[in-house]
């Protein structure tokens, strides 16, 4: 009994010890530059917005925010790294809808609460876009074509199972159309519609507004609940008849069981950084729409999401 008694005292203390030092190193973080994974490659929206975000953020944390491209299986090759990442901070996600596309397809063998999610940042539109020189004027002429037409239109996205992908999926299938899906990667898509391998793409806003305002590329329609203020006369899919709404948001996220301090310090210096003048300017001219989210919000949007996610891929026969 003696014995037993002593056990316990030295592993309450054990146990003391460890959560002193660790909620110790949570008040003095950060220490070190800090990871920030990337899910897609360079280029792309992902990535143009992310490092302008790591680069507005860095000040409030006090440390270098060192952003790292990790591509691939649709964010999976990310989210599988920042999941086996140590919980301490040092290494955050730059998340997006693709953490709900990623592991409701099954590329990955875990759900988004495999994680923390500090917040969101914002959202952007995935528009329906063809060249400027197109003889579709508005999405209805592009329907009335593919009806006519059927699987002649190559439409391209991001890759097999992602956001992208998945509102083109639910477009053709709501509007009863036949096309051609193409998975060329986040960086080759607007190059290949203005090259003319594909003659659709949906795409993140902020991707295809450069080349709208330049003149080289039109935006037939826009996959949210209201018109986007970057392109006020480009209507949503819900003002032609067809009810889809999906939007690519943004956010952080870190391995689960990283300090509660941690968060707040996280979520607190990516508020910040949302509202710096240099990531606010960037969002305007790419179109990326800054609505942030704390923890908890976030955490019951997310929940909202995975369920339009697991159903639309339902609607489009990606999973049974």
């Amino acid at each position: 009994m003696k014995r037993f008694k002593n056990f316990i005292v030295i592993f309450l203390t054990v146990v003391l010890i460890f959560g002193a030092t660790i909620s110790g190193l949570a008040q003095d973080y950060p220490t070190k530059p800090i990871n920030f994974l990337i899910p897609f490659g360079a280029g792309g929206s992902a990535d143009i917005m992310g490092r302008t975000l790591a680069n507005a953020t860095k000040k409030y944390l006090g440390q270098p925010i060192v952003p790292i491209n990790r591509p691939g299986a649709g964010g999976g090759i990310m989210y599988t790294a920042l999941k086996n990442s140590k919980p301490d901070g040092y290494t955050v996600g730059w998340n997006s809808t693709s953490v709900l596309t990623a592991t409701n397809i099954g590329n990955v063998p875990f759900t988004y609460q495999a994680f923390e999610h500090v917040c969101r940042i914002g959202y952007t539109a995935m528009p329906i876009a063809v060249r400027a020189d197109s003889p579709w004027k508005s999405f209805n002429d592009l329907e009335d074509y593919a009806r006519r037409n059927p699987g002649k239109i190559k439409v391209g996205n991001a890759g097999t199972g992602s956001a992208t992908h998945l509102t083109a999926v639910i477009m053709e299938k709501k509007a009863g159309l036949q096309v051609i899906h193409v998975p060329l990667g986040a960086g080759r898509r607007v190059p290949s519609l203005l090259g003319g391998e594909v003659e659709v793409i949906c795409v993140p806003l902020p991707e295809i507004a450069p080349q709208v305002k330049a003149g080289s590329a039109r935006i037939l329609a826009m996959p949210t609940e209201k018109r986007d203020p970057s392109f006020p006369d480009v209507p949503t899919f819900k003002e032609q008849g067809y009810d889809i709404v999906i939007e690519l948001f943004r956010g952080i996220s870190v391995p689960k069981g990283t300090p509660s301090n941690v968060l707040r310090i996280l979520e607190d210096a990516f508020r910040k950084g949302s509202q710096d003048a240099s990531f606010r300017r960037v969002a305007e001219e790419n179109g990326f729409n800054i609505d942030f989210k704390g923890r908890i919000d976030f955490e019951r949007y997310l929940a909202e999401q995975d369920k339009l996610i697991a159903d639309g891929m339902k609607l489009g026969g990606l999973v049974e």
